[in-house]
């Protein structure tokens, strides 16, 4: 066999070899959202849900957070309320009307979060929020298809605080595979996850780097 055929067929098998990896990349990835989709899907508050330190809402699309935050808090199943990624324009008076408590409530018991801006901004107020009060467990409330990302993110700000979550479903649930809609946000925050999950493992392999000790000082290097 000819130098120009060998180089050829070794080609080949290296296309061959990239068609079937791209295959299995996109095989691996539809694979994981058709599972991180009925995951979601499937996801319910615990039907005896225990009570807490405190709660937490984090504001975004999907309706009927800050209700059922709200409940939570009137039903005593937490000592305080933080509802975190409020927009700057909306009052307090406004948002405890949202939330659906008095204002008695909301004056000793409603903290509201104004600097978060997304997901990992939730996180970090949350666990700022939970160490400032001393808090070990919070109900956590989101969507449903936002909770994995949501936990996920908490426990990169602290693997201390215990999280009960306690998923929001729209009221009148669709087959997401059905449903443009709901497909598109499923499948966009999948990528999200993807990312997160990516995150959170580049940083413990930097943690797990060795820090190499000082060089130590010369006398030359002392005296000037």
């Amino acid at each position: 066999m000819s130098r120009s055929a060998k180089l050829k067929r070794q080609g080949g098998g290296v296309r061959r070899l990239l068609s079937f990896l791209v295959v299995l990349t996109v095989g691996a990835l539809v694979a994981g959202f058709v599972a991180f989709a009925f995951h979601v899907d499937g996801l319910a508050a615990p039907e005896d849900l225990p009570k807490a330190d405190g709660i937490v809402v984090w504001t975004g699309p999907g309706g009927g957070r800050l209700e059922t935050a709200g409940a939570l808090l009137r039903s005593r199943h937490g000592e305080r309320l933080l509802v975190s990624g409020v927009n700057p324009s909306l009052s307090e008076e406004a948002l405890s009307d949202l939330v659906g408590v008095s204002e008695d409530k909301a004056a000793c018991c409603l903290d509201i979060d104004y600097a978060a801006l997304d997901t990992r901004g939730n996180a970090r107020e949350t666990a700022q929020w939970a160490e400032a009060l001393g808090y070990e467990h919070v109900l956590l409330v989101t969507s449903a298809y936002h909770m994995p990302r949501a936990r996920i993110e908490i426990s990169h700000e602290t693997g201390l605080l215990r999280i009960t979550p306690v998923p929001v479903r729209p009221d009148v649930p669709s087959d997401w595979w059905r449903d443009r809609e709901r497909f598109q946000r499923l499948f966009g925050e999948y990528g999200k996850y993807l990312m997160v999950v990516a995150r959170g493992r580049g940083e413990q392999e930097k943690a797990r780097e060795p820090v190499l000790p000082e060089a130590p000082l010369s006398e030359s290097d002392a005296s000037g």
